[in-house]
């Protein structure tokens, strides 16, 4: 192995700069394990698909000491959400009574790089577009790990955290595979609602169809965010990456139509896998994966951000306890992971048995057989 010098040594590499691999580098700091390396693929600078919160994510943010700080950066509230799911007739869910206030429609790519200057801020090393090659293992040294990037110096570690999401190639570089649930596709676009009252909606919109669901909501910077998730096959038959094929399907909503009426087709779409999985294993010898390289939830949990930070948090003590020599806290993690999937996968069972409309319809049959 050729020889790095001290200043690319670390006690712990973080290869992802999303939330997940930012709040495991925070919470590092924050319990006293000093030197962290992350790294980014990307910049911050492209935007990112919103995402809305729940109110209960505030005590995550301060438990990672950074909840004032957030509230500084001023994302849209979500007071709630309507849905139509079950019946026909739209329900409301409000936050008016949540002890921890109303939720939050974030705008994603501020969100990512805010968490990536609270990890500098502790003293971080923070490398961006800096894009993982490989990992290589040389025993009984002090920093064993060896990580290569392309175009830039390797770095040692004594740790190595996978939080690249869904991909999760650092873990499948040590053996572990993703064991999927279920598959879906989600397809969405941006509406500009600047010269209209759309941005003043703070509740999000939640509409079950034959085919899928819709999800509507307000996001800054005047934007409304509308995504349909489906199968594959299902947007295939239909002819669904087309936007307006995608926008005449919107238009035969009863509820969702009602926001974009008066807006324009979108010129193009975004979409992406939307999997239900569970990483095995989810932590090894001197590694472990967090937020959705750990496992991945459907989108209808709205957990995406939430467990990012929660698997960040879990897996820093985990960490800590490894570099301290007590590796007993490294299969509680794995549990913890586990169990979490287990929880989640029987929520989501309850919340598709919910829908029993379209008895006959492929998407519907499908989430009853899985």
């Amino acid at each position: 192995m050729s020889a790095i010098d001290d200043s690319r040594e670390f006690d712990v590499a973080i290869v992802g700069g999303g939330p997940a691999g930012t709040a495991t580098g925070i919470a590092l700091q924050n319990i006293g394990v000093g030197r962290v390396f992350l790294a980014e693929a990307g910049s911050y600078s492209k935007p990112k698909i919103g995402e809305s919160i729940p109110p209960d994510t505030r005590k995550l943010f301060q438990r990672l000491n950074i909840a004032d700080a957030f509230e500084q950066q001023d994302h849209e509230p979500c007071l709630g959400s309507f849905s139509s799911w079950g019946s026909a007739q739209l329900g409301f869910n409000d936050n008016l009574f949540n002890p921890y206030g109303a939720g939050w429609h974030l705008d994603r790519r501020r969100f990512d790089q805010f968490m990536a200057d609270q990890f500098k801020q502790r003293g971080g090393h923070l490398a961006c577009e800096t894009r993982f090659a490989s990992v290589s293992v040389e025993h009984n040294t002090l920093h064993p790990f060896q990580l290569s990037f392309d175009d830039q110096p390797p770095v040692r570690c004594r740790f190595v955290v996978d939080a690249t999401g869904q991909s999760a190639i650092v873990a499948r570089r040590f053996g572990a595979q993703p064991k999927m649930q279920d598959t879906m596709l989600s397809i969405a676009a941006y509406f500009d609602c600047k010269d209209t009252d759309l941005n003043t909606l703070k509740l999000t919109l939640l509409e079950a169809i034959d085919l899928g669901w819709w999800y509507c909501a307000s996001i800054p910077n005047n934007q409304l965010v509308v995504s349909l998730t489906t199968d594959a096959h299902i947007a295939k038959e239909h002819g669904l990456k087309d936007p307006k094929n995608w926008f005449a399907l919107l238009h035969q909503s009863a509820h969702v139509a009602e926001r974009v009426h008066s807006l324009a087709p979108p010129a193009h779409l975004h979409y992406w896998k939307t999997p239900s999985s569970l990483l095995n294993p989810p932590a090894g010898n001197g590694w472990l994966a967090v937020g959705d390289a750990a496992s991945c939830y459907d989108p209808i949990s709205s957990q995406g951000v939430y467990k990012a930070l929660a698997t960040g948090l879990k897996a820093a003590h985990a960490i800590a306890d490894w570099l301290d020599n007590k590796p007993t806290t490294l299969a509680e993690y794995r549990q913890y992971i586990g169990n979490e999937f287990i929880n989640y996968l029987s929520q989501r069972e309850y919340f598709y048995q919910q829908e029993q409309r379209w008895h006959e319809a492929a998407f519907w049959l499908q989430r009853r057989a899985s």
